[in-house]
């Protein structure tokens, strides 16, 4: 061979090396990089597994929602390796977003004006305090138009792409910013948004994925997390309402009473947890006796806490000497000032003298009392002029407000009722009615005071065909030995 042959063939040779080192170089560098966006990526699911098993573990300890706001937000930073981040949800009302957590470097997301940032300059302080107390509307701005577009976004520059007007703050130059809506199945939910600080990182495609994924499953633990909460204040709520219930039993008579000549029965059957009926028997001295029956409008907390001061009041003001509308009197003048304007309160009270059988009765705006006859088999309605307890502080009350006196016969039964009972509604929206009520006590009077009450609650719930009663029923019957 030449040496010319030889020489070529040594450069072929050196060329082929060199490419051949120059493409396992590449190689090894494309390896190395290929290693490295693994590890990255493994590193990134650890995080962001570790923040789903931090949030499951908030939501089943039962922690605050304050809480479970935190971890969303430090949670996102960490996964996404940000700088700053944001949760805004939307309020109860559904009108706008609220801030439930911002970090302590998340630059403003809402529009600024000049007096706040006047303030900022002399007290840097007040500018996070501000962002964390302003509410946004729906659609209006960066947080309220990403809420409204259900769309996430991935914004280079948060102020060089025009997504904020009004004048703006050094923390927002150089701001890149990835934002997206907070939805679980059809419920909105909120917005959240992670922030890289200018000099310190830019978001890649890959990490708008990652942050998509993360507010997916955000959203979802969240609306667990509230669904939770709500189950828990429900039963705390229920509890509560259990135990103002049992209060409330303590204040209605425990048994019928025992009085002398006269056979006494009284029920009290709440629509819900709380009445706003009750009823009381009261011994005024060794000959008079005393019974009320009371309807506060509504229903629930408001309305047993009325039945309960009223019941007090007329406990303090009623004696042997004072007429039942003067009694009255004095439970509305105490109660007015006490009571909502949309309520109101129909109340009866009685005085029965035990020797004579004479009964003196008041009536307050109430149902009338219903009086069977046992010589005649016919009911009377004992309508006495009257106006509702909290209705007018007192004038006009007292002039309407009268005493009315009748005597039982031996047999005769005098029947008290609130509006649950003839405003009992079956499916067909007919009202069971006074002249139902007045039906069953001519039928039940004969058998006595206790078959009256029970025979008539019999009855409603007949008349009702199992459909639930809108409002609570009380009954009292008093009837004469024969």
């Amino acid at each position: 061979m030449s040496t010319l042959a030889i020489i070529f063939l040594g450069l072929f040779l050196f060329a082929l090396a060199a490419l051949f080192f120059v493409v396992t170089q590449k190689q090894r560098g494309a390896i190395s990089r290929l290693l490295a966006e693994e590890a990255a990526i493994l590193a990134e699911e650890r995080r962001m597994f570790g923040y789903l098993h931090d949030l499951g573990e908030s939501i089943s300890r039962a922690d605050n929602q304050n809480a479970v706001h935190r971890l969303i937000v430090e949670g996102a930073m960490r996964v996404t390796e940000s700088s700053a981040g944001a949760l805004y949800l939307l309020d109860n009302e559904g009108g706008s977003l609220v801030a439930r957590h911002i970090s302590d470097l998340c630059p403003p997301l809402v529009e600024l004006n000049e007096a706040i940032m006047a303030q900022a300059r002399e007290n840097p302080s007040s500018l996070l305090s501000f962002v964390r107390l302003q509410s946004v509307r729906v659609g209006v701005g960066l947080v309220g138009r990403v809420f409204a577009n259900e769309k996430p976004e991935l914004l280079a520059d948060l102020l060089s792409e025009h997504q904020l007007s009004g004048p703006s703050h050094p923390s927002q130059e150089g701001v890149t910013i990835m934002i997206g809506p907070m939805i679980s199945g059809n419920r909105k939910l909120g917005v959240l948004a992670v922030v890289a600080q200018a000099g310190t990182r830019k978001y890649s495609v890959n990490d708008f994925e990652v942050f998509n994924s993360l507010s997916e499953q955000s959203a979802f633990a969240l609306a667990n997390a509230m669904a939770h909460q709500e189950v828990q204040a429900k039963k705390q709520m229920e509890a509560e309402l259990r135990s103002a219930a049992e209060i409330q039993k303590i204040l209605l008579p425990d048994k019928d009473p025992t009085v002398r000549g006269f056979v006494v029965s009284g029920k009290n059957i709440p629509a819900r947890v709380l009445s706003g009926d009750y009823y009381d028997f009261l011994k005024l001295d060794d000959n008079l006796f005393g019974a009320v029956i009371a309807d506060v409008s509504g229903k629930g907390t408001a309305a047993a806490l009325i039945t309960a001061m009223c019941r007090s009041v007329l406990r303090s003001n009623a004696a042997p000497s004072r007429a039942p509308a003067d009694v009255l009197s004095a439970v509305n003048r105490i109660i007015f000032p006490d009571v909502r304007e949309d309520m109101f309160i129909s109340m009866i009270y009685l005085v029965l003298d035990q020797t004579t059988g004479q009964i003196t009765l008041a009536r307050a705006g109430h149902p009338p009392a219903l009086l069977w006859r046992k010589n005649s088999g016919a009911v009377e309605s004992i309508k006495t002029g009257g106006l509702a307890v909290g209705i007018d502080k007192g004038g006009v009350f007292e002039r309407v407000t009268k005493d009315c006196s009748f005597t039982l016969e031996p047999g005769d039964c005098l029947l008290l009722y609130t509006d649950g009972v003839n405003e009992a509604t079956d499916a067909k929206g007919d009202e069971f009615g006074e002249d139902r009520i007045k039906e069953v006590l001519a039928r039940l009077a004969p058998q006595g005071a206790p078959a009256v009450v029970s025979g008539l609650v019999s009855e409603v719930e007949e008349f009702l065909s199992g459909r639930r009663s809108n409002d609570d029923i009380t009954l009292i019957a008093l009837q004469k030995a024969p």
